[in-house]
C-alpha cells in the first residue's frame, strides 16, 4: 500500500511526501524493520511519539502521527493515529476475501476462538486473535496481518458501553458470536442487562448471523441462532456426560446421531456447540470435527489439565468470574480426591465484589476433602472457616514452597491481576513431588 493511498483511508495530510510503498505496518518501534510504517498512538502509559526516533533508526520510512515531526520523514497527520490505525484495519479486511467471525461474551471468548478456529483449520486457511488483543488496538493489529486467509476470527471484549459498538462496525463481521452474559466487568456496567446490552453492540456492523448460547438465561430472549441442551434450541445437544476435564454428548446431524468427545468440563460445552454449528455451517467433514475435537486442548492458563507426577493440576488462571469460577468449582463437587483450592480475587465487581465472594461459599461447602488458599483483599469476603487468607500470590507461595503437597488435585483459579499463573508454574515444575 503506498503513502498517498494510507492519507485518503485516514483522511490525513502527508507531509515531505515521497511515492513510496509500505511493507509493514506496526505501532512497536522495536518491530519495525526496513520500509515499515509506524503509527505513533498514544496509549494509557506511553505515547508512540515519543518512539519515532527509534522507529526511524530500525528503518521506518514513514510515519502516522497526530502532531507534526521536525524529521524531514514522509509521514501523514491524522487527527487520532488509533483511530487511524482502525481505519487502516478496517480497508485491509474489507479488500480481503476473508470471512470475518467475531467473538464476544462475559467467559469463554478464548476458549470457543481456539474451537472454532481447530475446526476451521480442517479445510481453510485462518487467522485468528494472538493472546489477548481484543480491544480498540488489538482487533485491528489482528485485521492488518491478513494475507490470503480464508477465515479471520477475532475475540472483542470490553469494559464499557460502547467499546464492542466500535470494534464491531471497525470490523463488519460476517458472522458474530455471544458465549454467555455473565458478571464479569459488572462493576463498571453496573447490571447484567448492561452488559447483555454491551455484548449486543456486536450486531451494530453484523454482515451476517449471531449465534448465542440458548441455554443463557439472557440470550436466550433474543432473535439469534440459539445452540445448546435445552429444548428450543436451533441447534441441540443431549446426553451429556462428563468426568472433571472430559465431556461426552452427542448431536444429531442431518438425520444421523453422532457422540462428541472433548477434553473440556461441562460448562463450557456450549462454547464446543457453538464452535461445531460454525464448523458445519462452512461444510466442515462431520468427521473431521469429531476427531478435532476429541484431540482438543485448551490453551496455557485457560482451564488446562496437567499430571505432574502424584498431582493433578487444573490451572485457569489466565482470568476468573463469578460464572466461570462456580463452574470450575462444580465440576469438582464429584470428585472425592484430596484437593487444594487456590483461588484469587474476582476483580471488576465495583460495588458488587462483598456479594460475588461471599456467594461463593455454598459452591465451596458442596467440595468433600479440600484445603482452602484465598489470595487477595476481595476474597477476604469469603469467611470460611478452614481457609488460609494471603495479601498477594508471593506470601502464598512462602506458605506453599514450605509444604508437602501429595496425591492432591490442585485448582488455581484468579482473575489476572492476581498473577496466580506464578503459582501455577510452581506446582507444574518437574522438581515438585
Amino acid at each position: 500500500m503506498n503513502l498517498s493511498k494510507l492519507a485518503e483511508i485516514t483522511n490525513g495530510k502527508i507531509y515531505n511526501n515521497q511515492n513510496i510503498n509500505i511493507k509493514n505496518i506496526k505501532i512497536d518501534s522495536n518491530q519495525i524493520t526496513e520500509g515499515d510504517l509506524f503509527i505513533a498512538i498514544i496509549g494509557h502509559n506511553k505515547d508512540g511519539h515519543d518512539y519515532i526516533e527509534s522507529a526511524i533508526k530500525n528503518g521506518a520510512s514513514a510515519v502516522i502521527t497526530s502532531k507534526e515531526i521536525p524529521n524531514q520523514i514522509p509521514y501523514i497527520k491524522v487527527a487520532d493515529a488509533t483511530i487511524a490505525l482502525g481505519q487502516i484495519a478496517s480497508y485491509i479486511k474489507e479488500v480481503s476475501h476473508a470471512k470475518l467471525i467475531a467473538i464476544t461474551g462475559s467467559t469463554g471468548k478464548t476458549t470457543t476462538k481456539e474451537l472454532v478456529y481447530s475446526l476451521l483449520k480442517n479445510k481453510y486457511s485462518v487467522l485468528k486473535t494472538d493472546k489477548n488483543q481484543n480491544n480498540h488496538i488489538g482487533v485491528p493489529l489482528t485485521l492488518l496481518k491478513i494475507k490470503n486467509e480464508d477465515f479471520c476470527i477475532v475475540e472483542m471484549g470490553m469494559n464499557h458501553l460502547g467499546e464492542i459498538s466500535y470494534l464491531s462496525k471497525l470490523a463488519k463481521p460476517d458472522l458474530a458470536v455471544i458465549t454467555n452474559i455473565g458478571s464479569s466487568h459488572i462493576g463498571n456496567l453496573g447490571s447484567k442487562e448492561n452488559i447483555l446490552k454491551a455484548k449486543l453492540e456486536i450486531k451494530d456492523g453484523l454482515k451476517g448471523d449471531l449465534i448465542v448460547s440458548g441455554d443463557d438465561s439472557y440470550l436466550n430472549k433474543i432473535s439469534a441462532i440459539k445452540v445448546g441442551f435445552n429444548d428450543g434450541n436451533d441447534f441441540k445437544a443431549y446426553n451429556l456426560e462428563t468426568n472433571l476435564m472430559r465431556s461426552s454428548f452427542w448431536i444429531n446431524y442431518q438425520n444421523e446421531e453422532y457422540q462428541i468427545k472433548v477434553n473440556l468440563p461441562a460448562h463450557l460445552i456450549d462454547d464446543v456447540l457453538i464452535s461445531i454449528y460454525i464448523a458445519l455451517k462452512y461444510e466442515i467433514n462431520i468427521q473431521d470435527i469429531i476427531n478435532t475435537l476429541e484431540n482438543f486442548q485448551n490453551i496455557s492458563m485457560r482451564l488446562t489439565v496437567k499430571k505432574i507426577n502424584t498431582n493433578t493440576i487444573i490451572s485457569d488462571c489466565y482470568n476468573s468470574s463469578f460464572e466461570s469460577l462456580t463452574g470450575d468449582l462444580t465440576m469438582l463437587i464429584p470428585n472425592k480426591q484430596k484437593k487444594l483450592l487456590i483461588l484469587g480475587d474476582i476483580a471488576e465487581a465495583g460495588k458488587f465484589s462483598k456479594t460475588i465472594h461471599e456467594n461463593l461459599k455454598p459452591f465451596i461447602e458442596k467440595l468433600q476433602n479440600y484445603e482452602l488458599i484465598l489470595i487477595g483483599p476481595e476474597m477476604m469476603n469469603l469467611q470460611i472457616n478452614k481457609a488460609k487468607h494471603f495479601k498477594n500470590y508471593k506470601e502464598a507461595l512462602i506458605y506453599l514452597k514450605n509444604k508437602e503437597i501429595k496425591n492432591t488435585l490442585i485448582l488455581i483459579k484468579g482473575s489476572r491481576i492476581m498473577k496466580l499463573e506464578n503459582i501455577s508454574d510452581f506446582f507444574l515444575e518437574s522438581k515438585r513431588p
